[in-house]
This record gives structure tokens, sequence and C-alpha cells, in this order.
């Protein structure tokens, strides 16, 4: 079932809700299905192989070294 966003046009709501097939989603505020589906962002699938890191956001120092504020620090 895939999960997808939605904009109730009746109250405003924004909400995400897994869809089965052939199935018409309403709003969990109002009860609307006068819905705008959004559009989503997913998560790009790794290479094969390749490890995804432990923390995007630490680049570490000029020398490659971890900053200390990351949990990285913890590795």
């Amino acid at each position: 079932m895939p999960l997808y966003a939605y904009a109730c046009r009746d109250c405003g709501d924004n909400f995400e809700t897994l869809v089965m097939s052939g199935e018409t989603p309403a709003c969990p505020a109002c009860a609307s299905e006068k819905l705008d589906q959004q559009i989503s962002l997913i998560a790009q699938p790794n290479r094969g192989g390749d490890a995804a890191p432990a923390f995007a956001g630490c680049s570490g120092d000029e020398a490659g070294v971890c900053c200390g504020r990351c949990p990285m620090a913890d590795a």
C-alpha cells in the first residue's frame, strides 16, 4: 500500500495516508473526499553495496575529523 500526501479542499488539512488500490481516502479532520494529492519526496535508494553514511550532516574539519557535536562523535 503506497503512502500518499493530501490537502483537503474543504478544511485545508494536510495529511498522509496509506491508500489501497481503488480506495478513495477521506480527510481525517472533516471526512471530506475533496482532496488534492500532493507531490511527495522519496528517499533516493542506495546503489548496490554502498552503505549509507551514519550522519550526513557532519563533514568534519579540514582534516576530515569529526567535529564532536554530532552522532558520529559517539561512533
